[in-house]
């Protein structure tokens, strides 16, 4: 659920919920609230949670393993970048 995926994104940046809360002009308990499951932010919100995790909003929301929208790159390229994250979770 985007919670779980939001409260990954934070740690793995070394950020605490106070911290987190202050970039988005948002309260701690806010932050809680998101990751907890027991709110989901606006679209506004969740943009710019994706935009400061350097994220896909389909990363954000759980509706894709990969952080970035590979859209963005040539198609011929696509298949070696997916091999290539497979790798990497498979030996992580």
């Amino acid at each position: 659920m985007l919670g779980d995926r939001l409260k990954e994104l934070r740690e793995d940046s070394g950020m605490n919920q106070d911290q987190l809360a202050d970039i988005l002009g948002v309260t701690r308990s806010a932050i809680s609230s998101y990751e907890t499951n027991t709110n989901m932010p606006s679209l506004d919100m969740a943009i710019k949670l994706a935009d400061i995790f350097n994220v896909s909003l389909d990363y954000l929301s759980c509706r894709t393993k990969e952080r970035t929208n590979l859209n963005l790159f040539d198609k011929n390229n696509k298949a070696l970048i997916l091999d290539m994250i497979k790798l990497i979770e498979k030996y992580k």
